[in-house]
């Protein structure tokens, strides 16, 4: 035997309504404002993505320009681009007779310099400190490149 265990209403009694829970909208809102505010950030990070290519862009156009100049600068400073500039500006190429030769009396010697008087880790430690804040200034040695 087949037992039936559906309710029996009558029908012309209405059926109970719900009753309105407060937890269940403010769950919704929440939710659905957290949806909300997720889309705006992703839509944010994309805005800036998009600004940050455009100026991406812009900065290797700029690089680019930048090498175009210097390279139409370097091919205008050539000897031969240069050389009716400097004749209107009375400038002439030098002349051999006026290279002088120095004597090797006028040259630094070889050898190194003789030691001087006292305490060597003393002065080693202030010649250390004079070259760190003034480079030193010397002749030019005979092997020159």
């Amino acid at each position: 035997m087949t037992y039936d265990r559906r309710r029996h209403v009558p029908s012309w009694r209405a059926p109970e309504s719900r009753a309105f829970r407060p937890q269940v909208a403010l769950a919704t809102v929440a939710i659905l404002g957290a949806l909300l505010l997720e889309v705006w950030q992703s839509s944010a990070v994309a805005s800036l993505s998009v600004q940050l290519g455009r100026a991406t862009h812009t900065l290797q156009q700029a690089n680019a320009e930048l090498e175009w100049t210097r390279a139409q600068a370097e091919r205008a400073s050539s000897r031969t681009e240069l050389a009716p500039v400097a004749v209107a500006m009375g400038l002439r190429p030098v002349d051999p007779q006026h290279i002088v030769s120095l004597p090797e009396d006028y040259l630094e010697p070889a050898e190194p310099r003789a030691a001087s008087p006292g305490s060597p880790s003393l002065l080693a430690s202030a010649g250390r400190v004079m070259q760190s804040l003034v480079p030193e200034a010397s002749a030019r040695g005979r092997h020159v490149n």
